[in-house]
C-alpha cells in the first residue's frame, strides 16, 4: 500500500467484520463452549480487508497503573504467579478479564471498539480465525521487535515458518501473534474399559464402527463430539477430511467420505448419538466423565479437565492413543491461540513489557505445568515436562499425524459454509451429492 491509515473505510470494515455483524443480529444464539484450537475452531470473519497494519496507534495517555488481559477464564489461575512476579517488578496492576471462547464472540466483542480506535483490553489472546483479520485490519501490531529473539528461537521451526508462509500468525512478513496454545485434536479412550474387554485401541476407521458397537449400550455409546454451531461442526467435518485425504473447502472426493462416515457413525453404525449436533465441548466433557462414552476427538486441555475432576480421575480413564486411520492415514489437525496487541491498547508500552514477559523461555513451562491448554512444543517446555502429554505431542510429530488447519482467505466465512452443509446433510435434510455441490458453490461465491 502506498499510504499509510489508522481506520478502515465503511466498506472495508463491512469485509472484515461481516460475520460479526451476522452474529450481533443473531443475538444470543452464539454458543458458549471451551475451546478448542484450535481452539481453534469457530467462525470469526472473513479476512480480506486491505491492510492497516503499519498504522501508527492513536496517541492515548494510560488511564492508570493497570493493564488488562483478556484470556478465557480457565487460564486464569495458571496465568496468576507469573502475572503477580510482573507485577512485582513493574509496579503495575494486571486484571486478567474472561476471554471470548470463539472467533465469532471475538468479532463481536472486540471489533466496534478497534473500529473506533479505541480497545478495551492492553493484551488479548487471539485464536485463529479472528487473528488474521485483525492484523490485516491493522488492529493488532506487529510483534517481531516486541518478542525477544530467544522466545522466538524456543519454537520449533515447523511450528512458526518463515513468516510469509504462515497466514495464521503472520501477515506481509510480519508475526502479530505469540502462540501460546498448541491446539490437536487428541485421540481419547477408556483404557481401563479397554483392558477388561482384552482389546485394543482402534487403529482405523473400521476398527472404530467396530468397537464403537462393543461399547454402545444405553446409557453407553461408543463415542460422542461437540458440534454445535457456531464452529464445532467444521471442527469434527475438518479433522475426518484430514483422515480421508480432503481438502474440506473444495468440498472435494475426500471432504465427501467424511461427511458420509461422520453421518454413518450417527445414523447407519449409531455409536454416536445425533444429539452431537447440538452439543458443546463442556457437554461432551461432562458425558465422558459420567462414564458415558468409550473414545473421543478432543483438544489438550482435557489432560487437565480429566486429572483435576479428582473424585473420577482415575488412571487409564483419559488416555492418549493415536487417532485411527482413514484413507489418508491417522491425521488430525492443530491450531492454535496466541496472544496479540491490540493498535490501541490504552497502556501500550507496559503491555508490550507484559506480552514479552507472560511468553518467555522462563514462564512458559510455569503456565504449562499450570494448565495443559499452554503446553506446546517448545524447547523450554519439553526440557522441563519430561511426561504427560508432551510425551503425546511427540507421539504424534513422530508418527507424521499432524496437519495443518485449512485455511482459506474468508476463512471465516468458509467454516460458516462447511457448518451449515454439514448440518444439513447431517440432519438429513440434504443428500450427499447436494451437499457437495451446495458446499462448491458456495465457496465458490465467496471467491
Amino acid at each position: 500500500m502506498s499510504a499509510k491509515r489508522n481506520s478502515l473505510t465503511r466498506r472495508e470494515f463491512l469485509k472484515v467484520a461481516g460475520t460479526a455483524a451476522f452474529a450481533a443480529s443473531a443475538g444470543s444464539v452464539l454458543a458458549a463452549c471451551v475451546p478448542a484450537a484450535p481452539a481453534p475452531a469457530a467462525p470469526a470473519a472473513a479476512t480480506t480487508a486491505p491492510a492497516a497494519a503499519t498504522a501508527v496507534p492513536a496517541v492515548v495517555a494510560p488511564t492508570s497503573k493497570e493493564v488488562v488481559l483478556a484470556i478465557q477464564a480457565f487460564a486464569h489461575d495458571a496465568l496468576k504467579p507469573v502475572i503477580a512476579e510482573w507485577e512485582q517488578k513493574t509496579g503495575m496492576k494486571v486484571t486478567l478479564e474472561s476471554g471470548p471462547t470463539t472467533g465469532q464472540e471475538m468479532m463481536t466483542k472486540y471489533a466496534p471498539a478497534f473500529q473506533s480506535k479505541t480497545s478495551p483490553v492492553d493484551v488479548i489472546s487471539v485464536d485463529d480465525v479472528s487473528g488474521p483479520a485483525f492484523s490485516r485490519a491493522g488492529w493488532v501490531l506487529p510483534l517481531d521487535t516486541v518478542i525477544p529473539a530467544e522466545t522466538w528461537a524456543d519454537y520449533p521451526e515447523s511450528f512458526l515458518p518463515p513468516v510469509d508462509q504462515d497466514p495464521f500468525h503472520s501477515y506481509e512478513g510480519k508475526r502479530y501473534r505469540v502462540p501460546h496454545e498448541f491446539a490437536v485434536g487428541y485421540f481419547w479412550h477408556r483404557k481401563d474399559w479397554f483392558d477388561e474387554k482384552k482389546i485394543t485401541a482402534p487403529k482405523t476407521w473400521d476398527e472404530f464402527v467396530t468397537i464403537g458397537k462393543e461399547f454402545t449400550k444405553d446409557p453407553v455409546w461408543g463415542t460422542t463430539e461437540g458440534m454445535k454451531k457456531p464452529g464445532l461442526t467444521f471442527v469434527y467435518l475438518a479433522y475426518l477430511a484430514a483422515q480421508a485425504g480432503g481438502e474440506i473447502f473444495k468440498f472435494d472426493e475426500g471432504t465427501a467420505k467424511a461427511f458420509q462416515y461422520a453421518y454413518d457413525l450417527i445414523h447407519t453404525h449409531k455409536i454416536m448419538s445425533d444429539t452431537v449436533l447440538n452439543q458443546d465441548y463442556t457437554q461432551q466433557n461432562d458425558l465422558y466423565m459420567k462414564d458415558r462414552i468409550a473414545m473421543m476427538r478432543q483438544w489438550p486441555y482435557f489432560w487437565s479437565v480429566a486429572r483435576d475432576n479428582k473424585e473420577w480421575y482415575k488412571e487409564g480413564r483419559a488416555d492418549i492413543v493415536l487417532p485411527p486411520a482413514g484413507p489418508a492415514g491417522p491425521k488430525t489437525w492443530w491450531g492454535g491461540w496466541g496472544f496479540s496487541l491490540p493498535t490501541y491498547a490504552p497502556n501500550l508500552d507496559a503491555a508490550k513489557d507484559l506480552i514479552a514477559w507472560v511468553t518467555n523461555n522462563t514462564n512458559a513451562p510455569v503456565l504449562a505445568e499450570g494448565q495443559s491448554w499452554f503446553v506446546m512444543p517448545r524447547k523450554s517446555i519439553l526440557d522441563v515436562m519430561k511426561e504427560g502429554l508432551p510425551v503425546y505431542m511427540k507421539l504424534y510429530s513422530d508418527n507424521n499425524t499432524l496437519v495443518p488447519r485449512p485455511y482459506n482467505p474468508k476463512q471465516a466465512d468458509a467454516e460458516v459454509v462447511v457448518d451449515d452443509v454439514g448440518q444439513l446433510y447431517l440432519t438429513k435434510q440434504m443428500s450427499l451429492a447436494d451437499a457437495m455441490k451446495t458446499g462448491q458453490e458456495r465457496m465458490a461465491a465467496l471467491a
